[in-house]
């Protein structure tokens, strides 16, 4: 017996097919393993994507996700070591960055792992030039990515206005299994 497409399990899964399609697609999915094991991988993407932020983000998205979730939220000053801890409830965290930005009119932000190579680097972040700050999302996801638990963020001006350094943080990870 030939199996639906991903088409067909995605549309299934999004609740998007004729009535029809879904009892047909239905008499199939529940008694073959290989559709039932695409319909989980489907609906866990689709679960981390309905509860994934972006990696950086503005004042008034961080206070969105605030009234819709418990954050983990961690201030950070040039310089310093800070940690956040994920897991359980917490499956997202913001790292508050401090800089002096008052004077600046970009922001570009460059992470590196333990090992000194780069695992992500962003060019005209927002940032909050009033409160001084850049605010990093860190989500429990995050613990696949190379580069190990600790990150040295550093915040620059862009090389045109100088490459001037804003600061630079060591950001400690600590994931619990959810």
């Amino acid at each position: 017996m030939t199996c639906p497409t991903l088409e067909t399990a995605a549309a299934w899964v999004l609740d998007e097919l004729p009535t029809a399609e879904a009892e047909h697609f239905e008499e199939h999915y529940f008694g073959c393993d290989a559709c039932f094991r695409r319909v989980v991988d489907i609906e866990r993407a689709k679960q981390q994507l309905a509860t994934s932020v972006p990696p950086l983000l503005t004042e008034r998205r961080l206070e969105a996700l605030t009234a819709e979730r418990r954050l983990e939220t961690v201030h950070v000053e040039p310089g310093a070591r800070a940690l956040i801890e994920l897991g359980g409830d917490r499956s997202v965290g913001v790292w508050i960055m401090h800089a002096a930005l008052a004077d600046v009119s970009r922001v570009d932000l460059e992470a590196r792992g333990e090992s000194g190579d780069v695992v992500f680097a962003f060019n005209d972040v927002p940032f909050d030039r009033a409160r001084g700050q850049v605010l990093l999302a860190c989500q429990l996801h995050y613990r696949a990515l190379p580069g190990g638990p600790k990150l040295l963020v550093q915040l620059r001006e862009p090389a045109e206005a100088g490459g001037r350094e804003l600061g630079r943080y060591h950001l400690d990870h600590r994931f619990d299994s959810p």
